[in-house]
Formats: structure tokens, C-alpha cells, sequence
């Protein structure tokens, strides 16, 4: 918010309006002017200016691992309930996670809870409801204070990106051009975090930022 606020004291005529989502939209049909989206795209007919690609962690609360134990293999994960996205079928999900030795491994979990939102993942982890795979800077202040801790630390969530993306560099108005130049800048100095959604360049248009990763 503090780069937001810096952006609209250097750009009075400008009106941002914020939409979060987890889901990615047609920019053109909702027209929105911008959007940040976390993960691979699959859409290729948006101009892409990707930020950065880093990892995430499986993380849990301590009250969960002293009720259910800490996994000591990726085989024990199938064996816990795990905070995980929408499965696109059955019950579980995939996690492809990166070992010490750089090997890509797939690994099917599944669990009670599930939510399309990281930051709710991050809570229900928070809550003791499972081991959730969260970006790291999303759940850094959790670890600092001992919310959550790292389980199966040698592993790694792979897959981790940010990109902003919009309909084209043709005749792009100032104020969309102006707002991803600065939130590429800010947010290439980071580690990867949750995306958040943003509307509007002008009361005509709008921007988003949806909040998937």
C-alpha cells in the first residue's frame, strides 16, 4: 500500500481499483487493464512481463505435528491431511516438489480442507488444519514468530512465479504502462508473494491483480 499510495501522490488523475480473484479472467471481457498472476500461463495472447520465479516450502503448525507426527519421507505426506488447492479430479492433488539433488518429484495428497486462496491455505495451516506448500514470503513472518515450522525442509515447491500481464504495447495508456513499470520494479526486488488483485487505470478502465499463484 505504501508503493500504491506513492503511485497515486506522482499520478493525481489516476483511480486504481483493487479485485481479488484466484481465478484468471479474459482481461478483454472483463476489462481489466492489468493483471498479476502467480504460476505458469497457459494464455499466450497477452503481452507477459514476468517479476520472478522462486520456491515455496511445506509448512505446518506445531499443535498439528504434536497431534499427528512430523512425516519423515514425501511417501508419509499421503498419510496426513494436507491444506491443498481444487483438485482438478478425485480427491487429491499434486504437489511437484524439487529435492537436495535437483530431482523433480510428484507427490498426490490430498485433505480435508481445500481452498483456491493462499492466504487462506496459510491460515488454515496457521490453524492446525494440515501441512500446506506455501511461498516462502508468504508464510516467512508464521515462521518467524513459530506459527509454523518447515516439514521436509530438503524439498522444495517448484513452479513458483510472478508475471503481469496485459492486451498489448500498442497505443498502452500512460497511466497502465506507468503502474506495471513501477509494481515490476518493487516487486522484482522481492522473493515470490501472494498475488493481490488491482482495478482500474482510469474510471473507464479497470485493473486487476488476481490472487493465484
Amino acid at each position: 500500500m505504501e508503493w500504491v499510495h506513492a503511485f497515486l501522490d506522482e499520478h493525481p488523475l489516476v483511480r486504481l481499483e483493487f479485485a481479488l480473484s484466484d481465478l484468471p479472467v479474459d482481461l478483454i471481457a472483463e476489462r481489466i487493464d492489468i493483471a498479476f498472476r502467480g504460476g505458469p500461463l497457459s494464455d499466450s495472447s497477452y503481452v507477459v512481463r514476468k517479476i520472478f520465479t522462486s520456491q515455496g516450502e511445506l509448512l505446518a503448525s506445531p499443535t498439528y505435528l504434536t497431534a499427528h507426527g512430523t512425516p519423515t519421507s514425501l511417501q508419509e505426506l499421503t498419510k496426513h491431511a494436507c491444506v491443498i488447492s481444487p483438485p482438478g479430479s478425485g480427491d487429491c492433488t499434486t504437489w511437484r516438489l524439487q529435492g537436495p539433488d535437483d530431482a523433480r518429484i510428484d507427490i498426490k495428497v490430498s485433505g480435508r480442507f481445500i481452498s483456491n486462496s493462499l492466504e487462506v491455505q496459510r491460515l488454515a495451516a496457521c490453524a492446525g488444519l494440515g501441512i500446506a506448500a506455501l511461498p516462502s514470503v508468504l508464510a516467512k513472518a508464521d515462521v518467524e514468530s513459530g506459527k509454523l515450522v518447515p516439514v521436509l525442509p530438503q524439498y522444495k515447491r517448484t513452479g513458483r512465479r510472478l508475471s503481469v500481464l496485459y492486451t498489448s504495447r500498442q497505443q498502452l495508456p500512460r497511466a497502465i504502462s506507468a503502474f506495471a513499470d513501477m509494481a515490476v520494479d518493487k516487486l522484482s526486488l522481492l522473493e515470490w508473494s501472494p498475488g493481490t488483485g488491482i482495478r482500474a487505470a482510469r474510471p473507464s478502465r479497470i485493473l486487476q491483480l488476481p490472487a493465484q499463484a
